[in-house]
């Protein structure tokens, strides 16, 4: 079976890690899974993807937007003979299902990554989104959320979405129960408009100075962030890293992560997390709370009160070890390697 998956980008983000993890399980499991990538302006993980043996098509436009991308779609899948094309996220999905009027014999699927979206709530956009899902046989949903929000928003058969929890290679995440050794809080995530990094530098003020904060990633969002650290004069407590190809050894050198997001279609930052053992206190939202209940902490979102007593919560030692320990086995629960069989039966 030949497997076309299609993506927006390569930029940091969930569904691009996803990818990554996903497509080396699925060779693992017999299928012959490539990549094409409509953008490659401000890719991350492309090297990343290449190492990985991932073989990627690149179209001549360049440009997610572009109308032509149906016509590159649609010459990649003819001249390789695809069984199968899987599309993520928005503009993989436009041109999808457009490409699919001229792919007639070819199976479409998509895969749902968020609870919500800007287009949400704009009536016209309402109909363009209908239009989208109508054209893909299967809908696969990241999240009980998810599937919930998508089929209320566009009105889609339930019959035509499935649930598929996401899946993270643990390899090189798997930790053992861990003893706090200080106060170092970190927070793994793209700087964008669905991530509420200000919360975390709110709450650290009136955490105890002892307690220091990394951010790691990048993103449009991140001067804002830094301004708000330097107003708050927490500039020699706070760390912006950028992007790092060492996030399991980061989470590993320190003792609280924190997932901090006005809404998630999974959380994989927090699942990788809770994989290393690092104790994880998340925004208690749809989606992101599927992940993180019962093998980390909930605070109400946007509440840096209710975020400061749950860090504080973790100075006690055996809850710490107890979070830990939760931790490592919820992880357990989302293997890729079922993620990657999930997909191939329903293929």
């Amino acid at each position: 079976m030949k497997v076309l998956h299609i993506i927006t980008s390569l930029e940091l983000g969930g569904a691009e890690k996803l990818i990554g993890d996903l497509i080396p399980a699925q060779k693992k499991e017999g299928v012959d899974a490539q990549l094409l990538v409509l953008d490659l302006k401000g890719e991350v993980f492309l090297k990343e993807f290449e190492e990985k043996g991932i073989k990627i098509y690149k179209t001549k436009v360049n440009n997610r937007k572009s109308w032509k991308n149906i016509f590159e779609i649609r010459k990649i899948v003819k001249e390789n003979n695809f069984d199968v094309v899987h599309t993520h996220l928005i503009h993989s999905q436009i041109w999808g299902a457009f490409a699919q009027k001229f792919l007639i014999g070819k199976r479409f699927l998509t895969t749902e990554h968020s609870t919500y979206n800007r287009r949400r709530g704009k009536k016209i956009l309402k109909y363009l989104d209908k239009f989208i899902y109508s054209a893909y046989e299967k809908i696969i949903c990241i999240s009980e959320a998810t599937a919930q929000g998508l089929i209320e928003w566009t009105g889609v058969s339930k019959k035509k979405v499935e649930v598929i929890f996401n899946g993270v290679s643990l390899d090189g995440f798997l930790g053992k129960k861990k003893e706090r050794n200080g106060n170092k809080l970190i927070m793994v995530s793209r700087f964008h408009e669905t991530k509420d990094h200000l919360t975390v530098v709110r709450a650290l003020k009136r955490l105890p100075k002892e307690y220091t904060l990394t951010f790691v990633g990048t993103g449009n969002t991140e001067e804002k962030v830094r301004k708000e650290v330097m107003m708050l004069e927490l500039d020699n407590r706070v760390q912006f890293l950028g992007f790092s190809n060492s996030v399991s050894s980061l989470l590993k050198r320190h003792d609280i992560a924190i997932q901090s997001s006005y809404f998630e279609g999974f959380g994989i930052s927090a699942l990788e997390a809770m994989a290393t053992g690092t104790p994880t206190i998340a925004s208690d939202v749809k989606g992101l709370s599927e992940v993180v209940k019962d093998g980390g902490l909930l605070f109400e979102q946007g509440n840096e009160e209710d975020l400061v007593k749950k860090v504080i919560s973790l100075e006690n030692e055996e809850f710490y070890k107890e979070i830990s320990e939760k931790g490592i086995k919820k992880s357990l629960s989302f293997s890729i390697r079922n993620t990657a069989k999930e997909y191939i039966k329903l293929y």
